[in-house]
């Protein structure tokens, strides 16, 4: 709400509005909704908007989460596989090289 009030383009009337969406995948889902005077200002607001969202989570030191994959190589090039450990991560001395 804060980045929303400060920003110059949003309308304090209408006043943003924060909504809670529901469960995302490893996520929160919020919805911020503002007004802006100028119907061709909206991509502009958007871009701001998330950018400060953005900078404030990273000052505050909260991480936004990634999905998280495991990779299953069935096959690969030898040269690869020798610089694996046996628990598939990359040898220390591999990495130096």
């Amino acid at each position: 709400m804060a980045c929303a009030e400060e920003n110059e383009m949003v309308l304090v009337k209408p006043e943003p509005l924060v909504f809670f969406m529901g469960f995302g995948e490893s996520a929160l889902d919020f919805e911020l909704k503002v007004w802006t005077d100028e119907f061709d200002n909206r991509f502009t607001v958007i871009s701001d908007l998330n950018q400060e969202i953005e900078k404030r989570f990273r000052d505050r030191g909260i991480e936004i989460p990634f999905p998280q994959r495991d990779l299953h190589i069935r096959s690969a090039d030898e040269k690869i596989m020798e610089g694996l450990s046996p628990n598939g991560k990359i040898s220390q001395s591999r990495e130096r090289s």
